[in-house]
């Protein structure tokens, strides 16, 4: 019966291994949590690096670099085209300046008593068309202008307000790139129109009304009180509607001077908003939603009121109240009371040189509103978003597959053992797995020696190792071997002999390398062999 029972412990002893895990994860659970923590472990620190590198502000910076670069190739266009027209315009005031003094010179009139002299004004006009219209022809231009400081009837009602003059527009929509005008006449006499058989617009009247082109009357007022030349005298106007039912446009007004200072007009260009449009919108790109304002600053507000827009979108939300300029980490913010905000880029555009009679602030800038562009960035980071998501899938797939992998070869070989003789059991190549099944086949047979008669328990070669073995021992382990033999624990084992548990434990590790034994229950079990071998003689 002892026999029995030994062997059912060796083989318990033995099986042992089919226990292991059933409390606590199983070993591929363990090994994924491992995998997974560790490409967590990356992923933190790839994401540390994309912080570090400011990965998640490239859409700030790339809408940055996009609407800076815009603005300088717009503001550069602007300063190149405005420039060229100022030239332009100055040189056509000088032109008309000394033929109109020429032709009033032989009518024995002096440029400043024309208005004495209303009869001489239609043909006086009529001979000023031709460099009127060649000058608009070969200026980047939408119209040409000439104001004199006269009437036809200083009779008429309203007539403090009304002058004479030309007005000529250049209507060819793709005036930016057509190599041919398309002109209509918008002020002056009826028979000059029909004498140079121009077509007429709509809009036509006889006579500039001046009461609200605000530009004229500071053009003029500037001219009689400064001695700057006319290269200092030139104004920019606001953008403004010099005839009802047209357009907005801004006005450059050159005055009228004759030899002798006196100042009898202006004449000028006018760059109405669909040509600044046709010339100054941006590429729109990804950024469809932007649009292009010239306006004027004053007390560090751009004007709504009086700029010139660009682009294919109009905010609805933009009135004629000044946008206040806030500074912000990238782009700026315009700010209207009561409305919304934008956020863009601007720059300053310099109209006048140092020592002109004007000296008006003007700013280009690019903006949008600021929750579309806000939109637009959030984007390109969900984007960035997604992917880091799908790297996080891809790691969980990888670290199931990689753990699946590594353990299964060690899940079967358990299997194996836990269904086979030991001894039958194949290599695995795992080192730590192959060392188990041998020293399991050696359990194996003593359990199998054990279970054998008792005549041939004498014989097996493992027992009589063991008991050869015992001569080996020392005095103080053989004491400590000797109360293991009569069944005292350990720690009874430290009571009876005075010492410490740690020199008992020392004692140990000699006794089961001199016994070649693994363990205590393996050693208890060599001493219950002893005991059925020596009841059994």
């Amino acid at each position: 019966m002892g026999s029995n029972f030994l062997a059912t412990k060796l083989r318990q002893y033995k099986a042992g291994i089919s226990s292991v895990g059933n409390v606590g994860l199983p070993m591929r659970f363990r090994l994924f949590g491992f995998f997974l923590a560790f490409l967590m472990l990356i992923m933190a620190g790839v994401l540390a690096v994309l912080f570090a590198t400011g990965i998640f502000m490239t859409g700030y910076k790339e809408s940055y670099a996009f609407l800076e670069s815009e603005l300088s190739s717009i503001s550069t266009n602007i300063t190149r085209d405005y420039g060229t027209i100022t030239v332009h315009a100055i040189d056509l005031a000088c032109r008309l300046s000394g033929n109109l003094e020429q032709q009033l010179l032989k009518n024995g009139v002096a440029p400043g008593n024309m208005q004495d002299h209303p009869e001489l004004l239609e043909g006086i006009l009529e001979e000023q068309i031709d460099l009127l219209t060649s000058s608009l022809e070969r200026t980047r231009s939408s119209g040409v202008f000439l104001i004199l400081d006269v009437t036809v009837n200083p009779e008429l009602k309203g007539s403090e307000h009304s002058r004479a003059g030309l007005f000529i527009k250049n209507m060819e929509p793709n005036i930016v790139s057509s190599s041919f005008t398309n002109l209509r006449y918008v002020r002056g006499p009826m028979s000059i129109a029909r004498n140079k058989k121009m077509a007429i617009l709509p809009q036509w009247k006889l006579e500039f009304q001046v009461e609200n082109l605000e530009c004229y009357a500071r053009t003029m007022e500037t001219a009689w009180n400064s001695a700057l030349p006319l290269s200092r005298l030139y104004y920019w106007s606001h953008g403004m509607i010099i005839a009802s039912d047209t357009e907005a446009a801004m006005l450059c007004l050159v005055p009228l001077t004759d030899s002798k200072g006196q100042v009898f007009g202006v004449c000028g260009f006018e760059v109405s908003s669909m040509l600044f449009k046709l010339s100054y919108s941006p590429e729109y790109m990804m950024y469809n939603n932007i649009f292009c304002m010239f306006s004027p600053v004053e007390e560090g507000k751009m004007q709504v009121r009086g700029s010139l827009l660009a682009g294919n979108y109009r905010p609805y939300n933009l009135s004629e109240q000044p946008l206040s300029i806030n500074e912000g980490k990238t782009f700026f913010r315009y700010k209207q009371t009561g409305s919304g905000a934008f956020a863009g880029l601007h720059q300053t555009i310099s109209l006048y040189p140092n020592d002109s009679a004007y000296q008006e602030q003007w700013a280009l800038a690019l903006m949008m509103q600021e929750q579309d562009l806000a939109r637009i960035i959030s984007g390109q980071n969900k984007q960035l978003a997604a992917l880091l998501v799908l790297l996080v899938v891809f790691s969980i797939v990888v670290s199931s597959l990689v753990s699946r992998k590594y353990v299964k070869p060690v899940e079967e070989a358990l299997d194996m053992m836990k269904s086979e003789k030991i001894s039958k059991v194949p290599k695995t190549k795992i080192p730590e797995i192959d060392d188990l099944i041998n020293f399991l086949a050696e359990q194996d047979e003593v359990v199998t020696n054990f279970s054998a008669p008792q005549g041939q328990l004498k014989q097996s070669s493992l027992l009589r190792d063991f008991v050869k073995n015992i001569d080996s021992l020392s005095e103080a382990e053989r004491a400590v071997f000797n109360l293991y033999l009569k069944g005292h624990t350990a720690k009874e084992i430290t009571d009876i002999l005075y010492l410490s548990i740690n020199t008992i434990k020392t004692h140990n590790k000699r006794i089961y390398m001199k016994l070649n034994v693994s363990s205590r229950k393996e050693l208890m079990l060599y001493i219950q062999m002893m005991e059925e071998d020596k009841s059994g003689l």
